[in-house]
């Protein structure tokens, strides 16, 4: 599972400066008792109506609600990176993602 792996390997994020946030279509509570169960070390926010999806352009349809991806935002909240996935068990890994981070200032 892609947050279980940001999780298990979440010193990596750390040490690059990263802020690490999930974010899907379930409401506040659902994610509360999601961090708890699964201990993450970051937040997962709530997009309830879709926008932020919307925004980013990865709204999906009926079957899939927002297709899975991954954005690194710099501090000056411009795009970086952006990684569509199109299979909803394939995502970047978190030494992928190291590497890109790596190229950041």
């Amino acid at each position: 599972m892609q947050l279980r792996s940001y999780r298990d390997d979440f010193a990596a994020f750390e040490q690059a400066g990263a802020v690490v946030l999930g974010i899907s279509p379930q409401d506040v509570d659902s994610h509360q008792r999601w961090i708890a169960k699964e201990q993450f070390p970051f937040a997962l926010l709530a997009d309830v109506d879709l926008a932020v999806a919307d925004a980013y352009g990865v709204k999906g349809n009926r079957a899939v609600q927002v297709k899975r991806s991954v954005f690194i935002v710099d501090g000056g909240g411009v795009i970086r990176y952006r990684y569509e996935g199109t299979v909803k068990a394939i995502f970047k890994k978190p030494a992928a993602l190291a590497e890109v981070l790596a190229t950041i200032e």
